[in-house]
């Protein structure tokens, strides 16, 4: 009998292969991705593999390598190459398109004389070398145990011998075998040559890097024991899997300063190291990073991840939009689990056993390929989300999302067993194609551009503030500047009108000096003639 939230479900796998979204406004018109790629690069971009379909959806979905054998060699520290890729350039692509795809790698064929092939052509060799030692270790082995048949070595060898013709010729062949799961002797080897990160000069580079000191290095020696730590390979913190592990860790972040150290990135690195030696997890990480834009996730703004969220959160409305609803309603918020999904590609909490097959994936597909496993996840456990609260879904996100593809352990088995072919196989049944991608990143872009313009014009705001604010205190010390020479002037008329007090004074007190000398004058020629008249008569009468 149905539970009541049965009605409620999304649709099922089956329900999504017909799915296609509505055209919005903000989405290129159809004619923009009708070409093999968005973006026009000559780098190497892996091929996609797709299972769980019918030959000719598959042959029409899978994807070709644009000349993995000859990706660009890094041998320096100070450049860092920028590989911009869109979503549609490492997922699914759409229907009829396998003549472009085939078009697009006779177009990128090098010439065989270039530097970057050679160097390609040796890591591909030394590749090739390894592999026929481990055959020949795995037959001795298998001879003994009687279990030769459990890797198809002619399989295997035709794939590692010409990677990219093999996918080129073979892409539902190369897709089912991956899908099924890529050997554990020979994962190391498959995950080089899909990314194309077998580079003898890398790997020196990395040995170089080795003697130079990192910034970074106590961040890194403080998350080591983070990192793992119940795997017996990083258990011992004076072993080689943690000395491995903080090796490449240092090396990287003296080789691409913009990113240094970031937490999350040890995580993706012991994977590596658990599948190859460390100068080729290094060499590998640079690959990751680079070609398959890794790099964007771990940048000071995260903008890759930003996008990748979004993007998610957009696939979850389309396909599960009743869990959508229900997340808006709880609050719960793709950062608070998907990040760290993303971040680290599925290895922090997850079984290693189902994160192996991730990568297997993602290396061949493109980093997208973690959409299909991380809405596939939601989907299986829908039902029981559906009937929880905020924290239970965050605590049902961490510890129980993979409790649905557990097998029922043994008595005494302690570790639990998964169908990890099982998730796989539903992962990639999913129908994400490259217009749903390629849309959402248009919405994203068009939000983005909207969100900076206001941006844009509150910095023009700002800046204008300041300049007002700039000229108001030059106006302002202008003005003190004035009163200070105003009173200056004051002090001085009141000076000059004391002098003038003063002046007048001593003009009145001359003034009356002199009319007194004036009268005395005047009194002495009195008496002078007086005396002179006297004299006179005087003299007459005498």
């Amino acid at each position: 009998m149905s539970s009541p939230l049965d009605s409620l479900l999304s649709p099922g796998p089956s329900a999504h292969q017909s799915f296609r979204i509505p055209a919005r406004d903000s989405v290129a018109t159809v004619s923009d991705f009708n070409d093999v790629a968005l973006d026009d690069e000559s780098g190497f971009e892996p091929i996609v593999l797709t299972s769980g379909m019918d030959s000719t959806d598959a042959g029409t979905r899978s994807r070709s390598a644009s000349d993995s054998s000859v990706a660009p060699t890094i041998a320096g520290t100070a450049s860092m190459p920028s590989h911009n890729k869109s979503a549609s350039t490492s997922t699914i692509r759409s229907v009829n398109n396998l003549p472009f795809i085939l078009a697009r790698i006779e177009t990128q064929k090098p010439d065989p004389d270039t530097r970057q092939n050679r160097t390609s052509l040796d890591g591909q060799q030394k590749l090739q070398e390894e592999f026929a030692r481990k055959q020949k270790d795995k037959e001795v082995e298998d001879e003994e145990n009687a279990t030769h048949a459990a890797i198809d070595w002619d399989f295997w060898g035709a794939v590692i011998s010409d990677y990219q013709q093999f996918a080129t010729d073979n892409p539902e062949a190369l897709a089912r075998a991956i899908a099924k799961g890529i050997p554990g002797t020979l994962r190391g080897m498959m995950w080089q040559l899909m990314a194309a990160s077998k580079d003898p000069d890398l790997e020196s580079t990395y040995l170089r890097l080795l003697k130079e000191t990192s910034p970074h290095e106590k961040a890194i020696t403080r998350d080591l024991g983070r990192t793992f730590p119940h795997h017996e390979f990083f258990t011992d913190g004076q072993g080689i899997g943690q000395e491995n592990l903080f090796n490449v860790l240092k090396a990287y972040s003296i080789h691409d300063p913009s990113v240094g150290y970031c937490q999350g990135l040890p995580f993706v690195v012991a994977i590596l190291l658990l599948n190859m030696p460390d100068e080729e997890a290094f060499s590998l990480l640079v690959r990751l990073m680079q070609v398959y834009d890794l790099r964007g996730h771990f940048l000071p703004e995260m903008p890759k991840l930003q996008l990748r969220l979004f993007q998610f959160d957009r696939l979850i409305e389309e396909l599960l939009p009743v869990l959508h609803v229900h997340f808006l309603r709880q609050g719960v918020k793709s950062s608070m689990f998907c990040s760290q999904w993303f971040l680290t590609m599925f290895s922090y909490r997850f079984p290693l056993d189902i994160v192996f097959r991730i990568y297997d994936n993602c290396l061949a597909s493109g980093i997208e390929a973690i959409f299909g496993f991380s809405v596939m996840l939601l989907m299986k456990n829908e039902d029981i989300l559906l009937s929880m609260k905020f924290d239970q879904i965050l605590a049902f996100l961490n510890n129980s999302l993979f409790d649905r593809y557990k097998v029922g352990s043994a008595e005494g088995e302690r570790k639990p067993q998964y169908r990890a072919d099982e998730f796989v196989q539903d992962a990639v049944s999913l129908r994400i194609t490259p217009f749903m991608l390629d849309s959402y990143r248009h919405e994203y872009e068009d939000l983005m551009r909207e969100t900076n313009k206001h941006a844009i014009e509150l910095d023009e705001l700002r800046t204008s503030n300041r300049i007002l604010s700039a000229s108001v205190k030059n106006m302002e010390t202008s003005l003190a500047q004035l009163n200070t020479e105003h009173v200056q002037v004051l002090n001085e008329l009141v000076k000059s009108r004391l002098r003038n007090e003063e002046l007048e004074g001593e003009l009145v007190r001359y003034k009356l000096l002199y009319a007194e000398a004036m009268h005395e004058n005047q009194d002495a020629q009195s008496s002078q003639r007086i005396s002179f008249g006297g004299l006179l008569n005087f003299r007459k009468n005498g």
